[in-house]
């Protein structure tokens, strides 16, 4: 444990520690009128009495098909309701759900700048804008994102308008038995808006203390409700600004560590050029010639006509790439809703739950690096070439001064910038009824129809055969700095385009009632069954296409991709029970059991049946103690199926490096044509192709596992206003779905002559003039592993009860502690494996896995007074450790230091003109995120969980009619 942990760390401790303490101490309670605290997690109500039943509204539960009153169950979920968001003053849901405690790992949101190019899944990349949660760190594609209960074909929460939104429910706890696959982490499940009334229009604005990173938007909302329908609809609008990383200190430049020091650095792809010369020309310059008898000039004056005009290249000659690349991308989202319904009868109701988003995003990355590794070729006899000698990839035959390496950076052809048209529309349209006055039961029917396609246009992407053409007709690409040779240099780039379409139809049926009495209460069952087909399609220009073969296309190997297409479906048939064993009973106020089951027929990997079984038992009216053991699945998704092959250079470390002829043949798999005491693969970086299993000709399973959380809620009645929960979780996975790393294919097949994966191996022939050099491992996605991760939430919530300091009234406040601790996270990354172990990641960084910070929290403190209101809230992750990914300083890791961050909002409602003004700060502080360096991280920090922008002041205004 940390012994230096800050004050609010310790705070969150004690409270934890108090609040198990005083819930253990609890001998009994009286009955009381349960809060009404909304935004709270802790709130209950008491089960329904058997008269109360048959009145039973339809109440949407997240977390269970029963539809009931309790407020809380035996499922932990968070709510954030309409106040909560809308103090917060984010103009988009992706900014507010981000922030929760059990938020954590890897996410995508507008400040990553990552383009995605040539990659086969990009609603998976960031850089289009969009924000996807992580519950307990097990990614995004292990948090399920619904609307009212359904899928969202594109979980990106910055599609849908806040005004859409009653409440936001979070379910930090595997619900597969209630929603299917990929709710191992939890659920975000977007409650909308009924019956409203009127009209309303919202202006919103904000800036940061840089004067940059501007937004603007606005919100149209109207609605109305008569006797049998409501219906409602709007439109929102709003518009970021980009924000270039030499904006701020900490992304200016790329920051390295050497010899124990941390230097502001970049790359040796400089505009200049890194020329590489034979000792006979370089020596004339006073170069210091290496073991291969050459050394590298640059140019220093003049227009590169003449070899007077370079000198050596020094190692601080290097490019700040950094300073172009955006730390919050340019983004604009229109988006339109209807919500409505008709009461045919007074048992037939008709609905449709509509939206559409239309968002234009971009980011931006520096000028192109290029040279002769990527296939340019500068003759000796070309006018532009000083020295006499042909740089080119290899030597050329029949030209004994050619194979001498140029490598420049393409500054005269601009920036690259990767733009995006993303459209995503959703309905869900149907029908849900009761069977009469008399009867409890009710039912729905309902369609579901979505569909998302993102264009992604990369402008600027080196197209090699062009740019050769533009070098041998004379554009001097020695000297960038000349205008007219950016021009002609730009003829030797093109714009690919990749799109994206993915589509899901679904059909529906549920039906809940009661089954009968027993002595605790009527037992009720939900049953249902559904279908849903999913599609995607991805497609690539011609000229971007990955030739699997050569490992090149017509651009640069970075925005290679590969065509992808694919379907499934499912088949599922699901129930759930909740049988009140007993209640109203010393120490037994209620006591009931929730068992649940669910089975999947995909077409992609055949039946799985899941269960879950859960306990509530209320020893009082105030206390709830709870506890679910629940079987988790995800079936592989279309990505991991389908996705087409795309380039990656990671190092290897190579087994067969060094070894003899008789360890040879032990490891002939392996190690096929490798020569006794090989020296190993040159460059270290090899190929390898990232790709869904059946690109390769492999299948999938789904992963499996468990979920057990065990909790409790109390509500004491000897302090009303008080809340509190304690829930301890515990998720584990195994068979997890993954892209296999080169290094675990290679050791695998080692290590076993009959192994799979020796298939995905291809190494350089005997013929070859490297014979064992690894010219490619495919590495797909593949069934690999086991995850388990622990830990607890706590929740503390407080409505002070009103009072008054003499004559005076200061108003009403409330005050609320949620946080969450990771006390493991480890993974084993191949089980069965010689020397294989977990490995626990849980208060570190990695590349991979993202930030798993042991401690991570927010209070919050309310205060409303008649048309004033005021928020504060500080948010807290704790320190953690960097584990440096970086082959040259392996086992380096890297500090980073707690955060906490403050907001503030001020809001005043004026009545006689139905206006409301807010104002707030974020990141009141102007606090700094952490620096990681050279560990994945583009700009020097994770920007996933951090706030880059600084300081940050907002406002709005509402008017209702």
């Amino acid at each position: 444990m940390n012994h230096g942990m800050n004050h609010l760390s310790l705070a969150v401790r004690l409270a934890l520690t108090a609040g198990i303490f005083t819930a253990a101490g609890i001998a009994q309670a009286q009955t009381q009128t349960p809060p009404t605290d909304t935004s709270s997690s802790s709130d209950q109500n008491t089960p329904p009495s058997k008269n109360k039943a048959k009145t039973l509204q339809s109440v949407v539960v997240t977390g269970s098909l029963i539809r009931r009153v309790d407020v809380e169950t035996a499922s932990p979920v968070v709510t954030l309701d309409r106040a909560t968001i809308s103090n917060s003053g984010k103009p988009v849901l992706g900014d507010v759900l981000q922030q929760m405690p059990s938020i954590s790992g890897n996410a995508t949101n507008p400040q990553n700048n990552s383009n995605g190019g040539g990659v086969a899944s990009p609603l998976l990349e960031g850089g289009d804008g969009a924000s996807r949660v992580s519950l307990r760190g097990l990614g995004i594609n292990r948090t399920l994102v619904l609307v009212n209960g359904q899928r969202m074909a594109n979980p990106d929460l910055n599609l849908i308008p806040p005004e859409m939104i009653e409440r936001v429910d979070v379910l930090a706890e595997g619900a597969s038995t209630v929603y299917g696959s990929d709710a191992i982490g939890g659920v975000v499940n977007f409650i909308l808006r009924k019956d409203f009334q009127g009209a309303q229009v919202s202006l919103n604005d904000g800036i940061s203390s840089h004067g940059d990173a501007q937004r603007h938007g606005f919100n149209l909302t109207a609605g109305a409700t008569g006797d049998r329908f409501s219906i409602a609809g709007g439109l929102d609008y709003n518009k970021y600004d980009a924000v270039l990383g030499r904006r701020r200190s900490f992304s200016k430049q790329q920051l390295y560590l050497s010899s124990g020091s941390v230097v502001a650095a970049g790359s040796s792809s400089i505009p200049t050029g890194r020329i590489q010369l034979p000792a006979a020309i370089a020596g004339q310059y006073g170069c210091d010639i290496n073991t291969s008898g050459t050394a590298d000039v640059t140019l220093a004056q003049g227009n590169g006509s003449a070899q007077g005009d370079y000198r050596c290249r020094l190692g601080s000659d290097t490019y700040n790439y950094a300073a172009l690349n955006y730390i919050q991308t340019a983004q604009k989202r229109t988006n339109g809703f209807v919500l409505g319904s008709f009461d045919f009868t007074d048992s037939l109701t008709g609905f449709v739950d509509a939206f559409y988003n239309h968002t234009v995003s971009s980011g931006q990355d520096a000028p192109s690096p290029v040279g002769t590794g990527d296939g340019l070729i500068i003759s000796a006899d070309n006018p532009i070439n000083p020295f006499g000698v042909t740089f080119s990839q290899s030597p050329i035959a029949g030209d004994p001064n050619s194979g001498y390496s140029f490598q420049t950076r393409l500054t005269g052809a601009g920036t690259r910038v990767h733009s995006y048209k993303t459209d995503t529309g959703q309905i869900n349209a149907g029908l849900r009824g009761n069977f009469g006055q008399d009867s409890s039961w009710i039912w729905d029917a309902s369609v579901n129809y979505s569909h998302t396609q993102r264009e992604q246009r990369d402008t600027n992407e080196v197209d090699i055969p062009a740019l050769q053409a533009s070098v041998d007709n004379g554009a001097n690409i020695f000297n960038q700095a000349d205008p007219s040779v950016g021009e002609q240099l730009r003829g030797g780039v093109k714009s690919p385009l990749y799109v994206f379409t993915q589509a899901t139809k679904q059909a529906q049926i549920d039906a809940s009632g009661e089954l009968g009495d027993l002595p605790g209460g009527p037992m009720q069952l939900s049953v249902g069954a559904l279908y849903r087909k999913q599609t995607m399609n991805y497609t690539v220009s011609s000229f971007a296409v990955l030739d699997p073969v050569t490992t090149t296309c017509g651009i640069l190997q970075e925005a290679c991709g590969s065509p992808a297409r694919g379907d499934l479906n499912v088949k599922e048939v699901y129930a759930e029970t909740l049988i009140p064993l007993l209640s109203e009973l010393p120490w037994v106020h209620a006591l009931n059991l929730d068992i649940g089951i669910r089975s999947s027929n995909y077409s992609t990997t055949g039946t799985t049946t899941n269960g879950k079984i859960a306990l509530e038992w209320r020893p009082s009216t105030d206390l709830l103690l709870r506890g679910t053991i629940s079987q988790v699945f995800r079936s592989p998704n279309l990505d991991e199926l389908y996705d087409g092959r795309t380039l990656v250079q990671p190092n290897l470390n190579d087994p067969c490096v060094g070894r003899t002829a008789a360890e040879l043949a032990q490891h002939a798999a392996a190690c096929q044509s490798v020569p006794v005491n090989w020296g190993g693969n040159s460059p270290a970086q090899v190929n390898t192709f990232y790709s869904g299993a059946a690109t390769v000709g492999a299948t999938l399973k789904p992963e499996k596992g468990k979920s057990i959380d065990l909790g409790l809620v109390y509500d004491p009645d000897w302090l009303p206003g008080l809340s509190t929960s304690v829930d301890f979780w515990h998720i584990y996975l195994s068979d997890t779905l993954t892209a296999i790393q080169a290094d675990t294919v290679v050791n695998a097949c080692f290590n076993d002559n009959a192994n799979p994966y020796c298939s995905f191996i291809q190494r350089q022939g005997t013929n070859s003039r490297t014979p064992g050099q690894v010219f490619l491992i495919n590495t797909p996605v593949v069934n690999l592993g086991n995850l388990n991760t622990t830990g607890i939430d706590y929740t503390l919530r407080y409505k002070v009860p009103h009072f008054n300091l003499g004559s005076s009234d200061p108003g009403n406040f409330r005050a609320g502690l949620s946080t969450s601790y990771t006390s493991s996270y480890k993974i084993n990354a191949t089980p069965g494996e010689p020397g294989a172990k977990a490995v626990n990641y849980a208060g570190t960084y990695t590349p991979q896995f993202g930030n798993i910070s042991r401690w991570r929290g927010t209070v919050t403190l309310n205060w409303e007074k008649g048309n004033w209101n005021a928020q504060w809230q500080s948010r807290y992750i704790n320190k953690l450790t960097a584990l440096n990914a970086d082959a040259v300083f392996a086992g380096v890791n890297i500090p980073m230091a707690s955060v906490t961050y403050h907001s503030i909002q001020l809001g005043y409602a004026v009545p006689s003109i139905h206006t409301r003004f807010d104002i707030g700060v974020d990141n009141l502080s102007n606090k700094l995120p952490p620096l990681i360096y050279q560990n994945g991280a583009n700009y020097n920090v994770d920007t996933a969980t951090y706030d880059v922008l600084g300081r940050y002041y907002w406002a709005r205004a509402t008017v209702k009619f």
